[in-house]
């Protein structure tokens, strides 16, 4: 177990801490969590690559945090009626399909490394996620909308950037078995 691990194992826990406060109406306390959160991922991906602690271990837990805590809190957006159930049954759709893709590579050996589009719409969605916790509907309507399909519209980029490549793969292994 190594330090960028041992972070992630941390964001892990800070999951429950965030709906937690978020729950109880302490939602600053919910984006300090979750911010938190945000930038031990920053850090741990940083040390992993500075120092060659870059594990498979810690490339399958890491995008599991960041898609854990934000799943987490966009249902709980939603429970408040804050995020349209809508939103939120797309993201854990294309979630699970990347999910089951990516295991289905690993068990051939490959582990998916994390992609600019991805990391663009984890980005997106954790600033989205932050600014509807701290402000709600007090946005106004239009902005409100805005930043709950905002991860919608970067989810499928980074899904059809897996789904190709999941593709290929797919190609690449019946021409094998040819």
């Amino acid at each position: 177990m190594n330090i960028p691990n041992i972070l992630t194992l941390i964001r892990i826990a800070l999951i429950p801490v965030t709906a937690y406060y978020f729950h109880t109406g302490q939602t600053v306390l919910a984006s300090a969590v979750f911010i938190t959160a945000c930038l031990t991922d920053i850090l741990d991906g940083y040390i992993a690559r500075r120092f060659n602690m870059i594990t498979n271990v810690g490339k399958l837990l890491d995008p599991l945090a960041d898609k854990g805590i934000q799943i987490t809190l966009l249902i709980s957006l939603a429970m408040t009626s804050l995020v349209p159930w809508t939103v939120i049954i797309i993201i854990v759709c294309k979630e699970l399909i990347q999910c089951v893709c990516g295991y289905i590579m690993y068990r051939s050996g490959i582990v998916v490394n994390s992609k600019a589009e991805g990391k663009i719409s984890t980005v997106v969605t954790s600033l989205c996620v932050v600014t509807i916790m701290l402000f709600g509907r007090g946005l106004g309507k239009i902005p409100l909308l805005v930043f709950q399909w905002l991860p919608v519209v970067f989810a499928i980029p980074a899904f059809l950037s897996y789904s190709v490549m999941f593709y290929n793969y797919m190609i690449k292994k019946k021409a094998q078995a040819e």
